[in-house]
């Protein structure tokens, strides 16, 4: 079984290389687009190395806002580039490369691959492995190596690791460590109120037409003795307010807000598959049905993919996974 490697290794590994491919996972959030942006900042600034940051899907609209969002190159997927031209191929936020690709396994057979993460199902993919299951978010764990290898912390670098800090600590509503991440980063320059005007002050309309719209689509269930919410979202739905993956994405993050919930989950409808969502509100490992499914995560927050199929279909197979699985607490 794969083991991490020390920190050493990895940037003794990235500094003999001349060329980096960073890919962003699959409909990326905050944490996404900060680690990446960020890892990327380093490597050019620090040790001259040429990278190229690319994104399968489209950013949301709010993102666009930030400056280096133009560092990003939508619509290029890993296995669309010619992977001959780089060294190494580095994956942030990815809890295994099956949740990027249609196919089983994403083929990059031959290319040195270095995985940094935070999930608690990772599978320890890469060449080099650096998993820190207890961080709140890959920013935070590119945080620690940066402090690690000594590298100066400007206001640049900060911002950008301050995005994903605030975003998948659910603007630090999930984590005390992400707070003391925050407090660090703005000691360095981060441009903490840009980050707060840009994800919580200029939400697109159709974001708020979407929320509105989940909470017509959403229904609590008894199940056992626990009290689960559900919402399904159609692809026409999705459709009619011009929604990406990465915009529809963020549906249960606003749907947690609902008090009296054990857990809850959504199901989102795209054009080729369905995305499912999990959240946690009374410490239910979530993760444990996520794996069930196909997919992966954290014990409170996990995701995965079906076939298209009906919702209603869909939902039966949720159920049947988490009666399977049954239901199991964290200490937290």
């Amino acid at each position: 079984m794969k083991k991490n490697n020390s920190p050493k290794d990895i940037l003794d590994k990235i500094k003999i290389s001349k060329r980096i491919l960073i890919s962003l996972h699959d409909g990326p959030d905050g944490d996404s687009l900060g680690s990446c942006a960020a890892m990327k900042y380093f490597l050019e600034r620090d040790l001259k190395i040429k990278v190229d940051l690319i994104s399968r899907d489209k950013l949301k609209d709010s993102f666009r806002l930030f400056d280096f969002y133009k560092e990003v190159k939508e619509g290029k997927r890993i296995d669309g580039v010619n992977l001959s031209q780089y060294d190494i191929i580095i994956f942030m936020d990815f809890g295994d490369l099956k949740y990027y690709s249609e196919k089983d396994k994403l083929d990059i057979k031959g290319k040195f691959v270095i995985n940094i993460d935070h999930h608690e199902t990772n599978t320890y993919f890469g060449d080099l492995n650096y998993v820190d299951k207890t961080r709140p978010s890959d920013c935070s764990i590119l945080l620690d190596l940066f402090r690690g290898w000594k590298i100066k912390f400007d206001k640049e670098l900060s911002t950008r690791l301050l995005l994903g800090v605030y975003t998948d600590s659910d603007l630090f509503s999930l984590s005390k460590d992400a707070l003391e991440d925050a407090v660090f980063l703005n000691k360095n320059g981060a441009d903490y109120l840009k980050i707060v005007n840009i994800i919580k002050y200029s939400v697109p309309l159709k974001i708020k037409k979407y929320f509105s719209l989940l909470i017509d689509n959403f229904r609590v269930e008894n199940f056992e003795e626990y009290i689960v919410g559900v919402c399904g979202v159609s692809k026409k739905q999705v459709e009619d307010l011009g929604l990406n993956l990465s915009e529809a994405r963020s549906a249960p993050n606003y749907l947690q807000e609902i008090g009296g919930l054990d857990f809850l989950f959504v199901l989102t409808e795209m054009s080729d598959f369905l995305k499912g969502s999990f959240r946690s509100r009374k410490n239910i490992n979530v993760s444990l049905f996520a794996k069930e499914l196909g997919g992966g995560g954290h014990a409170l927050a996990a995701a995965f993919y079906l076939p298209l199929m009906s919702i209603k279909e869909a939902e039966k197979r949720v159920f049947d996974a988490i009666k399977k699985v049954g239901i199991h607490k964290i200490n937290c």
